[in-house]
């Protein structure tokens, strides 16, 4: 019988890298002969639960209401339906964990669970993900057997944990010590684990970096996306406005002689019901589909995305990306340095753009993933 594998991520929302992440990691852990379910839950104490079931109910109301009447609350909904066309059909999910702090709900969830995995993404940094909860605190408490706990490239975003509060400290660290396994995904995540809380981390890369090009091109395909719909372009994602970064993109199209395609909707944010109506492509975000589309006909990529920058590589796209420092600076030195692609790195310091970008070595590329890909699958393997 398959075992059943609960994977504990940050909630689902826009993020394409999230949402890419969280589909990768449970298309792998399922080829590997589990059944495994995401959770996305936010676990919350109970007067917030109860807040947030008045909230459902008066969203419920609002929802029936025609848009033009509550436009502003709904426009997100609107401009984000194609992200949550793809998470409902492609990641099989639940709240069993935010059921978990009733007993009912821990019976539950200790009935259909024995392995949990926390995974992937920022979801060890306190600014974006609940403490202590992303550390598997509602296993504690379940009845039964001991259940099995491990990570799979684990990030803690930023390269120390200021960001935590010291009663979170000791207890995340009690709780790690708990885990049969854990991989986190960039170098400081290693020494983090090692230095203040006692316990060996392995690293690994992204787990979108497990699937290879061809299975996203293919997700594509058979979405009915146009196959090619960035080629002969400088494709730009940018999640921030830069001054530096919009100078370089500006360098690039000049240099390469091609135009630019913003990948992002280029509408301001909550627009009226009217200007929406109007010019429903100045806000709608692309599907997940058509974002890996561009990502793979793109000629050449300029963004300041970590996502954007992993699937530069997996699409052997040439690429310069900005570290964005708010968002995480660390993970852009450790991912491009398993590759030898520091010099892809700008920053607002840099004069100008490193020729080395513009003809990567693939090859030596391809030959690193398929060594990381194998140890992660390995990692997995033995730990699941």
């Amino acid at each position: 019988m398959s075992r059943r594998v609960l994977i504990k991520t940050l909630p689902l929302h826009s993020n394409y890298g999230g949402i890419l992440q969280a589909y990768a990691l449970q298309r792998v852990v399922r080829d590997l002969g589990c059944l495994p379910v995401t959770d996305t839950s936010k676990p919350l104490p109970l007067q917030r639960r109860l807040r947030r079931r008045l909230w459902d109910v008066r969203r419920g109301i609002r929802m029936s209401l025609p848009a033009r009447f509550d436009w502003r609350w709904r426009s997100a909904r609107e401009a984000t339906a194609s992200q949550r066309a793809f998470i409902a059909r492609h990641i099989t999910g639940g709240s069993f964990v935010e059921r978990a702090y009733t007993r009912r709900g821990r019976a539950l969830l200790a009935r259909r669970f024995r392995t949990f995995v926390v995974g992937s993404d920022q979801v060890w940094r306190a600014s974006y993900a609940d403490l202590p909860a992303q550390f598997l605190d509602v296993v504690d408490d379940l009845d039964g057997d001991r259940p099995r706990r491990m990570s799979f490239a684990a990030s803690f975003g930023v390269d120390d944990i200021a960001e935590y509060r010291d009663g979170d400290r000791a207890r995340v660290a009690e709780l790690i010590r708990k885990f049969d396994a854990v991989s986190v995904r960039e170098a400081a995540g290693v020494r983090i684990c090692r230095d203040e809380f006692g316990v060996h981390a392995e690293q690994h890369v992204d787990p979108t970096m497990l699937l290879p090009a061809d299975h996203y091109r293919q997700l594509a395909a058979r979405a009915g996306v146009a196959p090619a719909p960035a080629t002969g372009r400088l494709l730009v994602y940018r999640l921030d406005a830069n001054d530096h970064l919009e100078r370089t993109e500006r360098e690039l199209a000049e240099r390469l002689g091609v135009p630019s395609l913003e990948l992002l909707p280029t509408g301001g944010p909550s627009p009226s019901y009217r200007e929406y109506a109007q010019n429903r492509s100045a806000y709608d975000l692309p599907s997940i589909e058509q974002w890996l589309a561009c990502f793979a006909s793109a000629d050449f990529v300029a963004t300041d995305s970590f996502h954007g920058c992993v699937f530069s590589i997996l699409f052997n796209r040439p690429f310069v990306v900005y570290a964005n420092a708010s968002r995480g600076a660390s993970r852009f030195d450790t991912l491009l340095g398993i590759f030898g692609l520091e010099h892809h790195l700008t920053s607002a310091s840099s004069t100008a753009v490193d020729e080395r970008v513009f003809a990567p070595d693939w090859a030596s590329v391809n030959r690193v993933l398929d060594a990381e890909r194998s140890r992660a699958l390995a990692y997995l393997t033995a730990n699941l």
